[in-house]
């Protein structure tokens, strides 16, 4: 595969050459970042204003928009292991282009079949399905192509201001979404969602680095999924971060379903006011991202790991305990939040990096797809969970235990082999 020469320093003796230079003046890099960020602000759009379109010009029930989320993740649990077959077998960047210019499409089309009016619910699930579909695509390659494009060594570098983009998504793209809805039209927002994956696809085309077509395997596709569960098994960092991820995502699915209900019903509190709680977090994960490679250079990947989730698990035990006036309940859930978008975005850029680099290159896409599969796997068990613990025990002792639950997930990482890593250890060997 060709790569830009990115000079390095010596760190034993005097500098080798000049400086690195910083990824925004990697004219690769930065063309990928415009695309991936532009992708990120079109999902939130999206997201914002597929269920509205459902409710408003469908007259769908709160079941109904129910299901068309849902329609929307289950590709992450039917498609993920074989689809990380596929971004090893092929190239992962003509994966980004051509996700991006399917959801522009199918974007466009939606708006087209309610004009026409022959746009129903059922058709409105497919079309959820097959986004879901292509963002599974999209998230295990563009994971897949970023060590490809600027090297393992900027791994760190890379994912945080990836990582910072996707705050600033996050934050942005539903506020955009909503100021559209107002000023147009739902389905004019849609055909703006569309041209913004269509500006990501050809951001994204205008990356010169190409990889490298890797070589046919000849091996059947459940035996490569299975080489890789092996892999992700049998390696002690990926299993830990496996094992802590999916133990982690049990309890912050529960502490999601039970939220809105603890903030209006409990709280007494607006909608309103669970947005900007959210939004907060979202503004934590943003300074997370910019705080994550100097705090990894200060103290190393490991504590820089334990660090930021255990900044996340306090900030978790801080939600319960909101109550009171309102200036108590939003300082609480403020406080909560923004710390738990800086010590998790923290923890999760150092352990995606970690992830990358302890894998082999030709096995990236099925590993990253083992372990979404694996860690994503009890995000629904988590939500269905949530619900009826909330019934059984109360929203405020339900958010005790999930608390309870994220404490758990820093210790199964603090006391394993991921949080006495004092540098990136070497790529694994592996045998297929």
């Amino acid at each position: 595969m060709t790569r830009p020469d990115l000079t390095e320093q010596d760190p034993a003796g005097p500098p080798a050459g000049p400086p690195v230079p910083s990824l925004w003046r990697h004219r690769d890099f930065t063309a990928y970042w415009l695309g991936e960020s532009a992708a990120r602000v079109g999902v939130q759009v999206t997201a914002l204003v597929l269920p509205l379109l459902a409710v408003v010009e469908l007259d769908a029930t709160s079941s109904q928009a129910g299901l068309l989320n849902g329609a929307q993740f289950v590709p992450y649990l039917l498609f993920t292991l074989v689809a990380g077959v596929w971004v090893d077998r092929l190239r992962p960047r003509p994966f980004l282009v051509a996700t991006n210019l399917a959801r522009a499409a199918l974007l466009t089309l939606v708006p087209v079949l309610l004009w026409l009016d022959v746009l129903g619910l059922g058709l409105l699930y497919a079309t959820g399905f097959a986004i879901g579909v292509l963002a599974v695509l999209y998230d295990l390659s563009s994971s897949t192509y970023l060590p490809v494009l600027i090297g393992k060594d900027r791994l760190a570098e890379g994912n945080s201001r990836v990582q910072g983009s996707g705050s600033v998504a996050r934050i942005a793209g539903p506020g955009l979404g909503g100021v559209l809805v107002q000023l147009v039209s739902l389905p004019a927002t849609m055909v703006v969602a569309a041209g913004v994956h269509l500006f990501s696809a050809v951001a994204l085309l205008a990356v010169r680095t190409r990889e490298e077509r890797p070589a046919p395997t000849g091996k059947p596709v459940l035996r490569e999924i299975a080489s890789a569960l092996r892999f992700v098994a049998g390696n002690p960092y990926l299993r830990v971060s496996a094992f802590r991820a999916g133990f982690n995502n049990l309890f912050f699915m529960a502490m999601q379903t039970l939220l809105p209900l603890f903030v209006v019903r409990e709280l007494g509190r607006s909608s309103g006011t669970l947005g900007l709680v959210l939004a907060v977090g979202a503004v934590g994960s943003l300074i997370g991202a910019v705080l994550a490679v100097g705090v990894a250079r200060r103290f190393g990947p490991g504590r820089a790991i334990v660090a930021g989730f255990g900044v996340g698990s306090f900030a978790q035990a801080l939600t319960p305990l909101a109550g009171g006036p309102t200036v108590v309940v939003l300082t609480v859930l403020l406080g909560s939040f923004l710390l738990g978008g800086i010590g998790t975005t923290i923890g999760n850029i150092h352990l995606s990096t970690l992830t990358q680099t302890v894998t082999p290159a030709r096995m990236l896409g099925r590993t990253n797809a083992a372990l979404r599969f694996l860690t994503w796997g009890t995000m629904p068990v988590g939500a269905v969970a949530g619900g009826w613990l909330g019934d059984a025990v109360g929203l405020r002792a339900a958010l005790v235990v999930t608390a309870v639950g994220f404490a758990v997930s820093l210790l199964l990482v603090a006391f394993s082999p991921v949080g006495r890593l004092r540098e990136l250890p070497p790529e694994a060997s592996w045998t297929e």
